[in-house]
């Protein structure tokens, strides 16, 4: 392709418009994580926020905080094995130091640049190509979803068991059908019908299918990688109820449990900065399925945004230490 073809014209036209797209994208995201937080300390009293948060000890705190920077390391070691399957020469201790990395740009800064676009980036300036770079990420995401539906799917009994409310039961339902729909696709795009191939972006999420449904086939790579995928989820699950139980310790703490997993569920949609707003927003209302008073909820969301926010900081300082250090820039194909 000529720099004055045709094809290169779109394209860059392409980027351009995307280039002016992302402020505006950023600042819609920023108007909901705001108006989310607003909401909700307004309907709340903050002076019972306050008390229940006087509840959590100091070393609760740092547990938490420490838990999820065990959760860094296993979430890293997934993604190393999807590395190690597509014969990238990468030790697990890069792997971890990127995912440190992609860790502070998907939680501190206020821009459009997400972790998986700095653990891309950072690959890619290691000598990996630009497509695979971009792959194993996706693929990461991919299956930290197809673990996270499993254990919604594997909780739902629970819920119906302890009587939650007819219309929540609906809704986690919808939620589950809609994220088995999302991951059929994902694993079979490149299945759709020939004409679909004439456009790129089609291709290129058909080649991103084979290459994750072909760890499936992976003895050594599929085994470990859903282990530590369940493993990552256990650890929120639990970090979750250790704050409930700080606070609240007479909770039903297994419903609250089996509440988690379609929390982080519903939690997963990008519309936010980092999460902020619609975690705290679906916290209040998944938890008060299980008679969690909102202040109680609300501490704990804050309190798993804060501790991800601790290990961002020190992917912060991993990244300022790393030599010829840059800004990740957008990746494609």
């Amino acid at each position: 392709m000529t720099e004055g073809s045709p094809q290169h014209s779109e394209s860059t036209g392409a980027l351009s418009n995307r280039g002016k797209l992302q402020p505006l994208w950023f600042a819609a995201k920023l108007a909901i994580s705001l108006g989310l937080i607003v909401v909700v300390f307004w309907k709340l009293d903050l002076a019972a926020v306050w008390g229940k948060l006087r509840q959590l000890s100091g070393a609760l705190i740092l547990t938490v905080i420490l838990m999820f920077a065990v959760q860094t390391y296993v979430a890293a070691w997934r993604w190393w094995v999807i590395l190690r399957h597509h014969r990238l020469e990468i030790r697990l201790v890069t792997a971890v130091r990127i995912s440190l990395i992609g860790a502070f740009f998907n939680q501190i800064l206020p821009s459009s640049i997400g972790g998986d676009v700095a653990r891309a980036w950072c690959v890619y300036r290691d000598g990996c190509s630009k497509r695979i770079s971009v792959i194993t990420v996706l693929s990461d995401r991919i299956y930290g979803m197809l673990t996270l539906t499993c254990l919604a799917v594997a909780c739902f009994p629970l819920l119906v068991h302890f009587s939650v409310r007819d219309e929540a039961l609906i809704g986690v339902g919808a939620l589950i059908i809609a994220a088995a729909s999302a991951l059929i696709l994902a694993f079979w795009l490149d299945r759709l019908p020939g004409w679909t191939q004439d456009w790129a972006f089609i291709r290129h999420l058909g080649a991103l299918s084979q290459s994750t449904r072909a760890i499936t086939a992976n003895r050594q790579a599929i085994a470990p990688l859903l282990g530590l995928s369940f493993c990552i989820h256990a650890i929120t699950i639990l970090a979750i109820v250790v704050l409930l139980a700080g606070m609240l310790p007479h909770l039903n703490l297994l419903l609250c449990a089996a509440l988690v997993p379609a929390i982080m569920l519903m939690a997963m949609v990008p519309v936010s900065i980092a999460g902020w707003g619609v975690r705290e927003g679906v916290m209040i209302y998944g938890l008060g399925l299980a008679n969690v008073p909102p202040e109680g909820a609300l501490i704990v969301s804050i309190m798993v945004g804060l501790s991800l926010v601790v290990v961002g900081l020190l992917g912060g300082l991993v990244w300022l230490v790393r030599p010829n250090r840059q800004q990740p820039r957008p990746l494609a194909f």
